[in-house]
This record gives structure tokens, sequence and C-alpha cells, in this order.
């Protein structure tokens, strides 16, 4: 009976061994393969240029694998908006790239100026019809020709550099003074970007010329940023 109940426990025992050993081997195997997927999942970029007719992947952690920066991780953010003052219609685009150490903007305008003025064609509704003949002349009334207004327009492309950066971030403003657009981040600001909430955050960029152009932050970036820094 001793012997049965032994041999009993020593079965029972080489069995919990192995389900041990069989744990481990899952764990081993799958956590190493979930953190891959998860660096898998973050989109990587071959450039960090800025540019009006970029395809990259908004509001979100990218990998920037750059042949003159190196390789890091940042967050591409995108925002326009139209600006119209008589026959003037501008339209801003505000590109930027945050990344741990600086932040990097590209200001573009495109203006559309467009003036009226009036063109006249011929129009058979309004050909003129014969009256009378009198003394060798026909009389005609009539106009056949109509006039509409025609609008002609210029369109003009440019681009400025910012020396001035605020953001907003729970009531507190945090200057930064840059050149060509690009601006270092310091730790206590990497630290207000960490933490901010996440919703729009107001900047106001300020440009050699002394032109003021507010514009603001979406929440995809302003999540991403806990990512980055």
């Amino acid at each position: 009976m001793n012997n049965i109940f032994s041999n009993k426990s020593y079965f029972a025992k080489q069995i919990f061994l192995l389900s041990l050993a069989v744990a481990n081997i899952s764990i081993v195997g799958i956590v190493p393969s979930r953190i891959t997927q998860a660096a898998q999942e973050v989109p990587v970029v071959s450039s960090a240029a800025l540019g009006q007719n970029m395809d990259v992947p908004w509001s979100r952690p990218v990998r920037i694998n750059d042949p003159f920066e190196g390789s890091y991780l940042g967050v591409f953010d995108r925002n326009y908006f139209y600006r119209r003052f008589l026959n003037n219609n501008v339209r801003f685009e505000i590109l930027s790239l945050w990344s741990p150490n600086s932040v990097r903007f590209l200001l573009a305008s495109r203006e559309r100026n467009c003036a009226y003025s009036r063109r006249f064609s011929y129009n058979r509704l309004l050909a003129p019809r014969i009256l009378a003949y009198r003394g060798h002349k026909y009389l005609y009334t009539g106009f056949p020709y109509a006039s509409f207004p025609v609008s002609r327009c210029e369109i003009a492309s440019n681009t400025q550099n910012a020396v001035r950066l605020l953001i907003r971030t729970d009531e507190q403003v945090y200057q930064l003074d840059g050149r060509n657009s690009a601006f270092a981040i310091t730790p206590d600001v990497a630290n207000a970007l960490r933490t901010t909430p996440v919703e729009n955050v107001q900047i106001r960029l300020v440009t050699e010329s002394g032109e003021t152009i507010d514009s603001e932050i979406g929440r995809g970036t302003v999540e991403a940023w806990r990512n980055i820094y």
C-alpha cells in the first residue's frame, strides 16, 4: 500500500513539474512575440522633411528613419484654415514634426486673388430683327451681344519662417524662441506636453516679419505626445 501511494505521489509530482515547464515555454514564447508585434505596429517614415504634398501617417507615433537625422520617434501634425479680405482668399497650412528634442514647422500659404470684369458674347436670342425697309436701309431692333461677369484669378504660393512659438496648456503659456521655424524642446516643455489633457492645444507662431499666426494642435497629436516625450 505504501508503494502504491508513493508511486502516485511521484507521478503527480512529475505531472506538476511538466505543467510548469509548459507554462514557462508558453510565457517565453508569447511575451517577446507581443513586444515584437507592438514594435511593428509603429509606422516607419523614411524622411523627416516637411512638404505640402507629403503622404505620412498624421497624428500618430511613427518611427522616422532619416538618412541625415538618424532614427527616432516622432509625430506629424497638420492644420489648415482660410482668411478672406476683399478679393483675396488665403489658405494657410501649418505642418509640424514633433520629436523628443525639437519641433519643426512649415508655414505655407496659398493666396487666390480674383478680380471681376464684364465680357460680351453673341446671343442668338438677342439677334437683330428687321422692322422696315426705308430709303435703301434696313431698320433693326435688339442687340446681339449679352454681357456677363467674368472672374480672373491669380494664385501665388508662399512660405514663411517662424522665430517664436507659444504653446498654451492647462492655463500655462510656454514661449520658445528659435530660427527657421525650428524650436528646441526643453525638459519642462516636454513634461507639459506629456501631461497635458487630451484635447486641442492652441499655439501661436510669430514670423520674421512680425506676423502672428494662430493655429491649434489636434487631440490625436496631443495623445501621441505621451509616446514621444
